[in-house]
């Protein structure tokens, strides 16, 4: 995993730099934030970040791969995504937002793809899943 993506994953659990910087999720999620667009935007980028993690992880083409070597996650890295996709699913239970609850999913589901290791595009296979729904 690199640095950058690291720092960024983190940044939109509010776990890095300025936590209530504009575009993070950490921002659109505590009460009163701006919109639920800025919401669906920062998801997109999270689930940006996860697809690039995806590939660091597990390869360019990790369904390509007959016998994949199981990649390490660290409980940190485990413990971040965990928490972006809680602060959604309370935003989503505190304000009633459809846009925070799909956000949610959209979050659990590009996690799960990474962790399964044979998901050669994150941000695709999202957008599959979605639109099977």
């Amino acid at each position: 995993m690199t640095e950058e993506t690291t720092r960024r994953v983190r940044w939109h659990a509010g776990l890095e730099g300025d936590e209530l910087q504009e575009g993070s999720i950490s921002a659109c999620t505590v009460p009163g934030a701006p919109n639920e667009m800025n919401l669906a935007d920062a998801v997109a980028d999270f689930v940006k970040e996860l697809s690039r993690l995806n590939v660091e992880l597990n390869g360019e083409a990790p369904s390509e791969t007959v016998d994949p070597a199981p990649a390490m996650i660290g409980t940190n890295l485990a413990y971040v995504v965990a928490e972006v996709a809680r602060m959604l699913r309370e935003s989503a239970e505190t304000t009633g937002s459809a846009v925070a609850r799909e956000a949610a999913w959209r979050v659990e589901t590009a996690w799960l793809a990474v962790l399964a290791g044979d998901i050669d595009d994150v941000e695709q296979h999202v957008a599959a899943e979605a639109a099977a729904r």
